[in-house]
């Protein structure tokens, strides 16, 4: 029997898992977390916090809750903007076919009832006309939000149903990869303890599926196989966490919870966009050991007066720059070092103003997250800036309210890809029997389809080792 690696168990690998589950060949799990009925719950859940900590706490480290453990969104439609880029791989059809079995796993594993919030003729009509005069574009999605209080369920389940599948699955919890090379028509691996080093393992594998996340994007660029890659230059997205009161978006929280909606900025033609909203839900910080991020989630019960949600501005580079990570890595880096350590907070009229926040004391919208106060000005490019501020504007016309100066920017929301990496419709990479799936590929991003790269990875291999199954099979 033929071995095979799998990197990181966040979306896209738990559904590549799914697919392997009793294949003919030897699964060997790496995760760097620890095994799911250990992994922290929220501290808020728990009562020992009332907001988050100015660093994240393992629940939303890297590694500890992947997008399918913290709030947990998927994109249910196929698109060819939305989500990811699977649309121009594998065509509408055959991608609805695998978002059809992602809807059909979450909701049988689920341990309440949850609803697809899906727009109605109405709401479309609607969202199309205040789109328009607001100089945006919409575009259409199915959602199925879950929250972060049933993340955990849902993901335990799934998982327990796969290794009561798979006699053939070998699980490396609180395990770290340090290194994946080629060694002939195999791959070695070599590993250590995540929370105590000291000691390193090799092992041989046939094949290898990886699904670091965007987290592990830099990780993949250091690999020794990276360099044998088809790879063309890939996209950042810099922005900030804009929380607001939930009384100026209740309109369209009702209607569509997250609605899509994209704008090219007047200032340098940039492609702005929302991202990650949470209704009624909180900010969090997002520690990637070298450097915080800002990010966000909400619950399905818990519920706080303010929307937060992410307004990103996308950027694509071009020859000779070569490496986006380290460019939105360094702004990231930047913004900690003005807020000592951690995230930074700054109100929208200070913003336009051009001055530093210096205390919320007296703000109408009181912050969710505990951040110093600030100037983001000081960390990030005036081009980035003046497009976000835009999209606020416009964004004022749909939702009248939310570019008022009590809005609150949390810095940094930076997302960082790898370089696009071309692979074929399996996920497979030019180097043989290496596939790369979920964000960390480029080619996703989302719970939505990340989970599908999964599914697609998983199908390959399958077909490889003799044992194909059938698609949309629960």
């Amino acid at each position: 029997m033929q071995k095979l690696a799998l990197v990181g168990l966040g979306a896209s690998g738990l559904f590549a898992l799914k697919e392997l589950a009793g294949a003919n060949v030897e699964v060997h799990v790496f995760d760097v977390g620890p095994t799911y009925d250990k992994r922290y719950p929220c501290p808020i859940d728990q009562g020992k916090l009332s907001v988050c900590p100015p660093k994240a706490c393992s629940y939303c480290a890297p590694g500890q809750s992947a997008g399918s453990w913290n709030d947990f969104k998927v994109i249910l439609s196929a698109s060819p903007v939305i989500g990811g880029r699977l649309y121009d791989l594998i065509g509408e059809q055959e991608l609805q076919k695998r978002l059809d079995t992602i809807r059909h796993t979450i909701l049988t594993h689920a341990p309440v009832e949850i609803p697809v919030v899906k727009p109605d003729a109405e709401d479309l009509e609607w969202i199309h006309k205040k789109a328009t005069l607001a100089g945006m574009t919409y575009h259409y999605q199915e959602l199925l939000h879950c929250g972060s209080d049933n993340a955990p369920a849902i993901n335990t389940s799934i998982l327990n149903e796969i290794t009561a599948k798979g006699p053939n699955i070998v699980f490396h919890w609180d395990t770290k990869v340090l290194s994946l090379s080629r060694r002939g028509e195999q791959f070695a691996l070599v590993y250590d303890s995540y929370r105590k080093p000291g000691e390193e393992h090799e092992e041989i594998f046939d094949l290898a599926i990886l699904s670091p996340g965007r987290g592990g994007a830099n990780w993949l660029t250091q690999q020794e196989f990276y360099k044998a890659l088809d790879i063309y230059p890939g996209q950042v997205d810099i922005g900030v966490r804009v929380e607001t009161s939930c009384f100026f978006t209740e309109e369209v929280d009702r209607r569509f919870y997250e609605p899509k909606l994209y704008y090219q900025s007047r200032h340098a033609n940039d492609v702005v966009r929302n991202f990650c909203s949470n209704p009624k839900g909180y900010v969090t910080p997002e520690n990637h050991r070298d450097y915080v991020l800002v990010n966000g989630h909400s619950k399905m019960f818990e519920k706080s007066e303010n929307n937060n949600f992410a307004v990103l501005v996308s950027k694509t580079f071009t020859r000779p720059f070569k490496n986006p990570q380290l460019y939105s890595q360094t702004i990231a880096k930047i913004v900690n070092m003005l807020a000592g350590g951690g995230p930074l907070i700054q109100r929208l009229g200070d913003l336009r103003s051009g001055r530093r926040t210096k205390s919320l004391t007296n703000n109408l919208i009181k912050p969710t997250l505990e951040a110093e106060c600030g100037d983001i000005s000081l960390a990030y490019p005036h081009r980035i800036l003046e497009g976000i501020i835009e999209y606020i504007d416009a964004l004022n016309h749909i939702c009248p309210g939310v570019a008022d100066d009590s809005t609150l920017l949390y810095a940094p929301e930076c997302k960082s890809y790898p370089d696009s990496i071309a692979v074929s419709k399996n996920m497979e990479t030019n180097v043989p029997n290496l596939y790369i799936i979920g964000d960390s590929s480029s080619w996703t991003r989302g719970v939505g389809q990340a989970a599908s790269s999964g599914l697609l990875a998983g199908e390959g291999v399958r077909q490889k080792v003799g044992t194909a199954t059938k698609i949309g099979a629960a």
